[in-house]
């Protein structure tokens, strides 16, 4: 449960009655789980998850929390589930990968998940808070620069939105969003943005960061290395997925608050209001896993050559692989560490009371040491 150590001392708030995590074997989602623990040690929570197996909190210090191997788009196995535990919260986390998934996965898992996910919390009829989680860029073409991004941007579909995991993600939010107070129980919706998470468990974004600086890859950079990024420790992610569910359970069965100050059908990004270099971020991961570059060991690739070899090795990869493999180098994942991506998370902390309480150094310190310490295990 290294993330509780994170969580601040939560205010006492409305009861969360019954818990569900979806994807809470996962990296966000097990992280949610110890925070809910600190908040009440004994909360009864039942997590769903593909995959069980893996960051599971220990049954004998807390026996009220459930494990269940499920896929979110089983819809019947979603309904039984519900019916069988009757939950009052409900915390949508499970999600695919960003870059890991294929497009027939992220409509399967992502927008059909939702879907029965919020059916079956109609159909039960005793949830009264369902937080979902979802992505900073559902406000993003993920091509362009990002700078100071906040809640009032649009959400992008197709086709300003080409990319499949963000394209099924701002229209899973949307649907939700849409059923706050819409619906004959009366439950309440809100969505919550992270940026660019990281944190220990973290074999997504961080962990590739990690395998990259070991195989002496650290002192390479991608474009003049200017390019500003809004980072999330994934303890302060989670403070926010908790106040939110807080202030939920406090408006159920209430008139709506004011516009300027609701949270119910609103959604909130989620930051350490605290950008950083991108590059900067990187050789500070160098230098806490033992391996720190040197400024003048640093090599620059010019972004409009680095595009050039990705093209060449997609070219090569699609040829080698008859249009089955994927590229060590793409485009994409070129454009993800040369742009700015900067957002506010000033609606958070006015309408939840976010505060990041973990700053990035801390933060970064927290997860690389858990790296370097589960690696030697």
């Amino acid at each position: 449960m290294s993330s509780s150590q994170a969580n601040p001392r939560f205010s006492p708030g409305p009861q969360l009655g019954t818990v569900i995590v979806t994807g809470g074997c996962g990296f966000v989602g097990s992280h949610l789980v110890d925070a809910l623990l600190v908040l009440s040690p004994k909360l009864s929570i039942h997590v769903f998850d593909i995959n069980t197996t893996r960051n599971r909190v220990d049954h004998s210090t807390f026996p009220d929390v459930i494990y269940h191997q499920v896929d979110v788009s089983d819809r019947a196995a979603i309904f039984s589930l519900f019916e069988s535990i009757k939950p009052v919260t409900v915390f949508h986390a499970a999600s695919p990968t960003a870059l890991d998934g294929s497009s027939a996965i992220f409509e399967r898992v992502t927008l059909q998940g939702a879907r029965n996910m919020v059916a079956a919390s109609l159909a039960v009829g005793t949830v009264k808070a369902f937080i979902y989680t979802s992505s900073s860029s559902v406000v993003h073409d993920n091509v362009s620069d990002l700078v100071g991004a906040d809640e009032t941007w649009p959400l992008l579909d197709w086709p300003q939105q080409k990319r499949q995991y963000t394209l099924m993600k701002a229209r899973a939010e949307a649907e939700i969003l849409a059923l706050n107070r819409n619906n004959e129980t009366g439950m309440l919706t809100t969505s919550i943005r992270p940026s660019t998470v990281f944190g220990e468990r973290d074999y997504t974004q961080l962990g590739k960061i990690v395998e990259t600086i070991r195989q002496g890859k650290g002192k390479y950079q991608m474009g003049d290395g200017k390019n500003l990024y809004s980072f999330t420790y994934v303890g302060n992610t989670v403070d926010g997925h908790v106040l939110a569910a807080q202030k939920l359970l406090e408006a159920h069965g209430k008139p709506p608050l004011a516009d300027d100050i609701k949270v119910e059908g609103e959604a909130f990004n989620i930051t350490n209001d605290d950008d950083w270099l991108f590059w900067e971020y990187q050789r500070t991961v160098a230098a806490l896993i033992g391996l720190p570059v040197k400024k003048e060991d640093i090599k620059v690739l010019p972004v409009w050559l680095a595009l050039f070899i990705a093209s060449l090795v997609g070219w090569v990869t699609w040829v080698v692989t008859l249009g089955k493999g994927k590229p060590v180098m793409s485009w994409d994942a070129i454009r993800y560490v040369t742009i700015h991506r900067t957002l506010k998370c000033e609606k958070a902390k006015k309408r939840l009371g976010y505060k990041p309480r973990v700053g990035m150094q801390e933060g970064l310190a927290r997860a690389t040491r858990w790296f370097n310490e589960n690696d030697r295990k």
